[in-house]
């Protein structure tokens, strides 16, 4: 099994937390990068929780920044083409 790329995530507390980078992509539409990831979280449906972000890149490397709803429904549709993809 490919092993992934981990990343460091912090919170706005200031916690750090390491995260495992399921994939990343651009939406032309938006012209903005998003990465989706997971804290390796089971919800109570024994289902991994995924978080979505969008990727900025700054003077200390690249933050993560929430997104507005209307992008959040075309990431959505991208990660269920990624699922169908590899079904």
């Amino acid at each position: 099994m490919e092993e992934l790329q981990k990343i460091t995530i912090k919170k706005a507390n200031g916690e750090e937390q390491e995260a495992d980078v399921m994939f990343c992509f651009e939406l032309e539409k938006t012209g903005k990068n998003y990465i989706i990831y997971t804290l390796n979280e089971v919800d109570s449906q024994k289902m991994k929780t995924f978080y979505a972000a969008t990727i900025k890149e700054d003077e200390n490397g690249y933050k993560l920044d929430n997104m507005p709803d209307d992008e959040w429904s075309a990431v959505k549709e991208v990660m269920r083409e990624i699922i169908r993809d590899k079904e």
